[in-house]
């Protein structure tokens, strides 16, 4: 399987001059996470208030990028008591708890196991006549 493999048409985003152009190229898995960086990289530049018709930034998110901005809204909301936020931060930072196997390990022969369940049967018999 090639990392490359185009999927579809994308854009990406190249800086020239400071300034961020799309460029277009195939669509791969290292090119996603490069524009998810890139894109939670860029400065917050606030929400738009339909009344003003402009964005408007909160002071607290002012010089923020748009990751940092995403990460307090969540602690946020987590500490709001908003679960699946607390279980995405946990996750992200903690990383996901492992799960747990019971396992049982024989060291009879398929013999010595029929013969060994024989046994508990005829227990289970007298102890029950």
């Amino acid at each position: 399987m090639r990392d490359s493999f185009p999927i579809a048409k994308k854009t990406m985003i190249q800086w020239v001059n400071g300034v961020p152009e799309p460029t277009y190229g195939n669509i791969n898995p290292s090119s996603i996470k490069q524009l998810a960086t890139t894109a939670l990289s860029l400065p917050y530049e606030g929400d738009y208030n339909e009344e003003l018709g402009i964005n408007v930034i909160d002071p607290r998110f002012e010089g923020m990028s748009n990751a940092e901005v995403m990460w307090v809204r969540m602690a946020e909301k987590a500490a709001a008591g908003d679960i699946d936020a607390a279980k995405m931060i946990l996750d992200r930072v903690l990383g996901k708890p492992k799960q747990s196997v019971e396992t049982t390990t024989m060291t009879l022969t398929y013999p010595e196991f029929l013969e060994h369940l024989a046994r508990q049967e005829e227990k289970a018999k007298n102890g029950n006549a």
